[in-house]
């Protein structure tokens, strides 16, 4: 179980779409946190749209990582807005303060954030899937 000490210096990173997403954020944890040298093949594409990047961050975790149903410390949350048809949101899973959390950003938050996984759905997002690392 982390210490919500550890997580600290990645809550309350603003939000970039160009230099600091929600992808973004998902690596720099996994290198500076885990110590894992995830690397999207060439140029990642920035989708702006959300459909777009939806699909773009999709193509991603199945690329690096494979489904499962048990997620420890620093596996990849895939999140599903309300309403989307496809999810377009992912984050990093951490235990801490006895309760599964996800450590995550988007434009609609303005920077990093952990939430506690019971209150993503009055976020307006649903989990898709968790993901271990590859």
């Amino acid at each position: 179980m982390l210490d919500a000490t550890q997580l600290d210096r990645f809550v309350g990173i603003p939000y970039c779409p160009r230099h600091m997403d929600c992808a973004d954020l998902a690596l720099l944890v996994q290198r500076e946190l885990f110590g894992r040298d995830v690397v999207l093949a060439g140029k990642r594409a920035r989708p702006l749209q959300a459909d777009a990047q939806a699909a773009a961050i999709a193509a991603y975790c199945t690329e690096l990582g494979t489904r499962t149903e048990l997620p420890q410390d620093g596996d990849a949350v895939l999140m599903r807005e309300t309403g989307a048809t496809v999810a377009g949101h992912i984050g990093t899973f951490v235990f801490t303060n006895y309760a599964p959390h996800v450590l995550h950003t988007s434009h609609k938050l303005g920077g990093s954030v952990l939430h506690r996984v019971q209150d993503l759905p009055g976020l307006g997002l649903a989990i898709e899937g968790y993901y271990q690392w590859k």
